[in-house]
């Protein structure tokens, strides 16, 4: 008897699909947006209330057309309803096991051969436009499903939800269903205490070969109360138009399982799209193996739970994976006043008053109901619709131990692309790193997490090798996007990454951290930094000819190689880097020849900051294009190379700054195309074969000194310190420093500049020559200063200017004891354009012969040093000041180059004393 229904409701799911802007931008055509709106964004798989879906449009457009077309629509109306009620006797023994297909399903399942596809298969009774339910709902025991395969539709919906379901014991289930005129999608829904997949689960196959029928859509739902797992040989395989549901306190897949998989000749020719749903998991979601793809670009997603993890993530060359996280707080329920409430219980009502009046019962348990006739009326309730991207909770977490692709040797132009990508909070690659196959033509993959950060703890491999490389025109490139629509993500490397020839790394981030990054395997490298908009920070960078775009950086070391042939290749940093960028250590390595060889070209920035430059021969740091370039600790010159056009260490302009020093010898391979500072820095010079280099300016040269005291020698800090100077060539004018103009320049303590404290006081140019030391060995051999009482320093003194007589027999020397003598021998020049040396034959004391200053003794502690005589109100600038201003004692508080600086002065001394008391 056919059953009347005059009113029914269905509950459609709300789940908005995908970042709604980026796929709407991606679209230009209005029509399009408008689609997005009405058609995708409403819900995606049943069972998920509301939130929004997101990825990249590159898979996620595609894949979410096609969800929206299978899930979103209307469940289909069954010709008739095949309902089982299990009796009594399925509730007594919990320890027994059954068999559910030969127990209970088989009278209502027909089976038969089918020929265009040479495969057996089954379908509810009466034909795939009918429904079976299974009602066993107090049943207990454990019931096997084993061989069910190719299962074609209708519906099947059996509720066992005090009792355990395994599916496949000795064979497995496949559930699939037709394309047809009527495009019918099949949904089995399994609810259990707990479920375990012990065999194959197939879903939405093509029945045998594959070469007849297509298979149109199937919807899985397996929800269990306790939990769901699957065997480490079992295998979970969602062919094109297949969605899984899984809903469990936690879900545990020891198996693979495979998302778009293929089964018949030519299918790589069109893409796969299917769908696991676990938003309804409430623990964590842990697949041991998920694969993605089968020789075909298939597009799959997960809308996940909180807590997702991946043992491994194998990706075709060309599959998309899309992990869609849930926002804060979870999928929110509905409002009263949509269907998944009042809805629900309606048609429950109804359907149960209709089967009342129009329903028949036979006595196998059997009710066989008719469908509604053509005057039922549908009502579908309001979509809601979110405008707008979620991010994912600030605990949604996505572990994925290791991601690899797979590859044919198919070419095209531009190579394939495979992608995983994620709205979650966290988006972990563990140990197990990354791996890219790649082939001829290229291949590339994209990891991408739309709202949150992406730590990588492995290391990334080409072919399966670390350091592994590809060939020209056949690159292989990795890509790792962090809050691509946050502008807020971190992308951390917490492993050495390796990358041979042809191998490109691009990083997107607000911050982007590092531990180590080789790219001197081969050189032609890409490392594209260029979307950080924040910092970069790489503890050791290692380069041979690598193109690095980065704006802002912080690299603790950076090291051009050599170890590998050049071709006239080298590393250019190919964006402007600001005023923030900074280098803890260059290091050049020596180079061989021009086929082997390095260096490092910056095509702008305004300002770069290093600690320390180490320089080799044949290798060259060209910085000329940085307006300012300041060095803090250290630069080291070796020989120079022979690079053409190329050679050395190349500034605009460079600063030495306080504390820093650089040291070269005979040979200088430094071009300085705009202005040198020499910035309270110490210059050291080594001779070698009788001379030293010159450093030249283009423009200007900057001398800054001040008055502190080294304490290891009492003397002022040399800014420039010329070693081993009695080797240097006699008689002959030796030029330090050459530029269009030299100024000189006296700071304070606190780096304020006093170069002008009163109008006579224009001798800079005598105060710097005290700052030009000459040394043999450790001995200051350009002045010399005899303490009270000690012959040693008359000893030290001899030996600095090569006087044997004051080394042997020092007492015949105690004249100069409490006195500064000056070794006139040595000629010091110090002007406008020109800093320069002219040793002689050493002058040598006589008790008479003048060229010596007394040292008297200092008896005022606030006069700590001369120097402060000249700073504008000093705090002994008063009437009690003691006259005795110009006394310095080196062993007690002075330096001896002001005694001489002190004495040239001294009118500017008495001019202070007479105003100042």
């Amino acid at each position: 008897m056919e059953i009347q229904q005059t009113h029914r409701k269905i509950n459609r799911p709300l789940v908005s699909l995908v970042l709604a802007g980026a796929l709407i931008s991606a679209i230009p055509q209005q029509s399009h947006a408008a689609f997005f709106t009405t058609v995708i964004i409403p819900a995606i798989v049943g069972g998920i209330a509301t939130g929004t879906a997101v990825g990249t449009v590159s898979g996620l457009l595609s894949w979410g057309l096609k969800q929206a077309e299978e899930a979103n629509k209307t469940p289909d109306k069954p010709d008739k309803v095949w309902r089982i009620q299990a009796g009594k006797g399925f509730n007594e023994f919990p320890n027994k096991e059954y068999d559910l297909y030969q127990s209970l399903l088989s009278s209502k399942i027909d089976g038969g051969w089918d020929w265009g596809n040479a495969a057996r298969h089954y379908w509810v009774k009466g034909g795939q436009q009918n429904k079976l339910e299974v009602d066993m709902k107090d049943a207990v025991g454990t019931y096997n499903l084993s061989g069910l395969r190719n299962f074609t539709g209708g519906d099947l919906d059996v509720n066992m939800q005090k009792a355990t379901l395994r599916l496949g014991q000795f064979n497995g289930n496949s559930f699939t269903s037709y394309k047809d005129s009527a495009d019918r999608t099949t949904r089995v829904d399994f609810n259990a205490k707990n479920i375990s997949i012990d065999n194959f689960v197939e879903i939405n196959n093509r029945v045998g070969s594959g070469a007849g029928r297509k298979a149109s859509s199937t919807v899985l739902t397996l929800q269990a109360s306790e939990g769901i797992t699957s065997s480490k040989n079992a295998e979970i395989s969602l062919y094109d138009g297949a969605t899984l549901n899984l809903a469990s306190n936690s879900v545990k897949l020891n198996g693979n399982v495979w998302m778009g998989r293929l089964q018949y000749v030519g299918a790589y020719l069109a893409p796969s799209y299917s769908t696991i749903n676990t938003s309804k998991v409430t623990g964590e979601v842990d697949f041991n193996h998920l694969t993605v793809g089968d020789k075909n670009a298939a597009q799959a997603g997960i809308i996940a739970s909180s807590k997702t993890h991946i043992g491994t993530l194998d990706l075709w060359q060309s599959a998309g994976l899309n992990i869609i996280a849930p926002p804060e707080g979870g999928y929110k329920n509905q409002t009263n006043n949509t269907p998944s409430q009042s809805g629900a219980k309606n048609d429950k009502n109804e359907s149960a008053k209709n089967d009342k009046q129009e329903s028949s019962q036979n006595n196998s348990n059997t009710q066989v109901i008719n469908p509604p006739n053509n005057t039922q009326k549908t009502e579908i309730q309001p979509t809601q619709v979110i405008d707008g991207p979620f991010a994912g909770g600030k605990d949604t977490v996505v572990n994925i131990n290791r991601i690899n692709t797979n590859a044919d040797g198919t070419i095209r132009v531009g190579g394939y692309k495979a992608s995983l990508t994620t709205n979650a909070a966290h988006l972990h690659i563990g140990k197990g790193g990354v791996n890219l196959s790649n082939q001829a033509s290229g291949r590339s993959l994209l990891v991408e997490n739309l709202t949150g950060n992406i730590t990588v703890d492995g290391p990334l491999r080409v072919n399966n090798q670390v350091g592994g490389y590809a060939l020209a025109g056949s690159s292989a490139n990795f890509e790792f996007k962090a809050g691509t629509d946050t502008k807020n993500g971190t992308a951390t490397f917490n492993n050495d990454i390796s990358l041979g020839r042809f191998v490109n790394l691009k990083v997107d981030a607000h911050t982007a951290n590092f531990k180590g990054i080789d790219t001197g395997n081969g050189g032609f490298n890409t490392l594209d930094f260029s979307g950080v908009t924040d910092k970069v920070n790489i503890n050791k960078l290692t380069t041979s000819a690598t193109n690095v775009n980065v704006k802002n950086f912080d690299i603790k070391e950076l090291v051009v190689t050599t170890r590998v042939q050049s071709f006239g290749q080298y590393t250019i940093f190919g964006e402007n880097i600001g005023d923030k960028s900074r280098i803890g250590v260059v290091s050049l390595q020596t180079g061989y020849s021009p086929a082997y060889s390095g260096g490092v070209t910056f095509k702008s920035g305004k300002k770069l900051v290093i600690d320390e430059i180490y320089h080799a021969p044949w290798n060259y740091f060209d910085a000329r294009n940085i307006t300012d370039v300041e060095v803090n600790k250290r630069i080291l010159f070796g020989a120079p190379g022979n690079i053409a056009g190329k050679t050395g260490l190349m500034f605009n302009n460079l600063t030495l700054n306080s504390n820093a020093s650089m040291d070269y010898g005979k040979d200088l391979d430094l071009t300085i195309q705009g202005h040198f500072t020499n910035n309270q820095g110490t210059m050291n010079l080594f001779v070698q074969d009788g001379r030293v280099a010159t450093l030249n300016a283009g423009h200007q040269a900057s001398m800054i000194f001040n008055n502190l005291v080294d304490s290891a020698t009492g003397f002022y800090k040399p800014l420039i310190k010329i070693n081993n100077a009695q080797n240097l060539t006699k008689n002959k004018e030796h030029v330090l420093v050459k530029a269009r103009n030299i100024d000189y320049n006296l700071v304070g303590v606190q780096g304020a500049s006093y170069d002008n404290i009163s109008a006579s006081n224009t001798n800079l140019q005598e105060q710097f020559k005290e700052r030009l030391a000459l040394y043999n060995n450790n001995n200051r051999m350009d002045i010399c200063v005899v303490r009270k009482n000690n012959t040693d320093d008359i000893k030290a003194c001899g030996m600095a200017i090569g006087n044997q007589s004051m080394v042997n027999n020092p007492d015949s020397y105690k004249y100069l004891e409490g006195k500064a003598w000056k070794n006139t021998g040595i000629n010091k020049t110090a002007n406008n354009t020109t800093i320069a040396v002219n040793l002689g034959n050493n002058s040598a004391p006589t008790e008479n012969g003048g060229n010596t200053t007394d040292l008297p003794t200092n008896t005022t502690n606030n006069a700590r040093f001369a120097s402060y005589a000249l700073i504008k109100n000093a705090p002994f600038a008063h009437y009690s000041a003691t006259p005795n201003l110009v006394a310095i004692n080196q062993h007690d508080f002075g330096t001896i180059e002001s005694v001489f600086e002190l004495a040239d002065r001294s009118k500017d001394i008495d001019t202070l004393y007479t105003h100042s008391g």
